[in-house]
């Protein structure tokens, strides 16, 4: 079963799922928690290492720990597997960037990372963010949300001050794209 909304979240989060769900697989989204952090970390550093993402160590997750989001599968005989994760960074009073998303490749192509995405989005708007930005190789998956392309010499100054510790700094390979926000 896929959950669909928070209420569903918060029902098999709280250990109380329905009796027709007790027998089947489950996936839900909902926060990260600290005993999440290892299994985020393979998945992010998994593609790290092909080059996709950038790499993150576990200071970084335990310090943004409430950042992230994670897609959380429980099969029918009850093992739990963390099998995909995203964040959301806020920058400044109207900017934020979506960071870290990652599906396992088991996973993929089952709209999990679509199910992130619109999370941490609503997260966003919940917040007051105005405006969402992301840094991709392909752009495709982003513009299905509404994000926009951007020159770098439009994007906002504040999204730069990871990119000078990036070892791609001088040569990025990645294209900066933005979503304007609803309220």
């Amino acid at each position: 079963m896929v959950g669909t909304d928070k209420e569903t979240d918060k029902q098999i989060d709280s250990g109380a799922p329905r009796e027709a769900e007790a027998a089947a697989d489950v996936l839900i989204v909902r926060r990260a928690r600290i005993p999440d952090v290892e299994e985020m970390l393979d998945l992010i550093n998994g593609y790290a290492r092909l080059g996709l993402m950038l790499p993150r160590g576990p200071k970084y997750a335990y310090e943004n720990i409430r950042d992230f989001v994670v897609a959380e599968y429980t099969s029918a005989d009850g093992r739990r597997q963390v099998v995909a994760c995203g964040s959301l960074s806020v920058l400044w009073k109207d900017i934020a960037e979506i960071r870290s998303l990652a599906v396992h490749p088991q996973f993929r192509r089952k709209g999990l990372g679509a199910r992130i995405l619109r999370r941490l989005i609503e997260d966003a708007r919940e917040l007051g963010i105005k405006r969402v930005f992301a840094f991709a190789k392909e752009v495709g998956f982003f513009t299905r949300f509404g994000f926009t392309p951007r020159p770098r010499e439009e994007l906002p100054s504040k999204l730069w001050g990871e990119c000078s510790c990036c070892p791609k700094y001088y040569e990025c390979d990645e294209i900066g794209l933005m979503v304007e926000l609803q309220s």
